[in-house]
């Protein structure tokens, strides 16, 4: 009896292991040699389930309100590149607060992001909340975008100026 129970245990892994390689395929999502040297940008490992076809995810960062933290979060990744838009994107998507980012430029290894004056970070915010914002939007960034070193933040009027904070138009929040 025991002989026949490994048999059929090995006989199951078998087809598991040859079904997996059978039917994973090749990953559609990687670019072209021309658009790695025209975009420098770095794709996000591969996340895989056991013995589920692979999903491509993103590691951004949210905030945990209750225990005020950040917290790392894998979000499903369905465009073939990842621009700092795309990141902002899914990162405002995943906070409770609304935030309303005007503009984000990068320029050489340095990303500026301008927030609204009318809404958080800038506005009603505390120091904590607000530093936990700054943080999780630099860190997904930084994360993620080979070609950023720096982040910047400002106001959609000029230098970040909040009831905890006063940047300088220029001044450098975080770096790699």
């Amino acid at each position: 009896m025991r002989k026949i129970l490994f048999f059929a245990c090995g006989v199951m892994m078998a087809l598991c292991l040859f079904g997996c390689s059978v039917w994973g395929g090749e990953d559609d999502m990687e670019l072209t040699p021309e658009e790695l040297e025209s975009v420098n940008h770095t794709m996000p490992n591969v996340s895989s389930g056991s013995g589920v076809s692979a999903i491509q995810t993103l590691q951004i960062y949210t905030i945990d309100s209750g225990e005020e933290q950040l917290v790392p979060l894998k979000v499903p990744l369905d465009v073939n590149r990842v621009t700092p838009e795309f990141i902002m994107d899914k990162v405002l998507e995943n906070m409770d607060e609304k935030i309303v980012v005007t503009e984000i430029n990068v320029e050489k290894s340095r990303i500026y992001v301008s927030f609204s004056d009318e809404s958080a970070p800038l506005r009603k915010c505390s120091k904590t909340f607000e530093t936990l914002i700054l943080d999780c939007i630099s860190n997904s960034l930084l994360d993620n975008l080979s070609y950023v070193d720096e982040i910047v933040f400002r106001a959609e009027k000029g230098a970040y100026q909040s009831q905890n904070y006063s940047f300088e138009p220029d001044e450098v929040y975080s770096t790699k």
